[in-house]
């Protein structure tokens, strides 16, 4: 669970340079609750840096929190592809909503 792409992208190079040839999938969780997916993080000891915090804090504000949560899901599904990532794995908790449009943006699923 992370938030940022270089979190994972640098676990998973570790794991190789560790000589860990198994596929390691990323967990993707898309927020559609920003103050529980903040509390959770924190629970979690999961890094955020303020460029999210403020981004979701902002977007909160302004009433486009799904907007921006969209957009960011979006963005870093992308980078991992796009580092040679070949599989995702999305925590949905019984909302996939958020997923779907995700993976609509992603061009993974026609639009609706």
């Amino acid at each position: 669970f992370f938030f940022e792409a270089d979190s994972f992208l640098r676990f998973r190079d570790a794991c190789a340079a560790a000589g860990i040839k198994a596929p390691i999938t990323p967990g993707i969780l898309p927020v559609t609750n920003w103050g529980r997916a903040r509390s959770f993080a924190e629970r979690c000891g999961t890094p955020i840096s303020q460029a999210t915090m403020t981004g979701f804090d902002r977007a909160e504000r302004e009433d486009r929190a799904e907007l921006y949560a969209l957009t960011h899901c979006a963005d870093l599904c992308d980078t991992l592809v796009s580092e040679g990532v070949d599989a995702l794995h999305f925590y949905t908790l019984n909302r996939p909503e958020l997923t779907l449009q995700v993976c609509r943006a992603l061009g993974l699923v026609p639009p609706a």
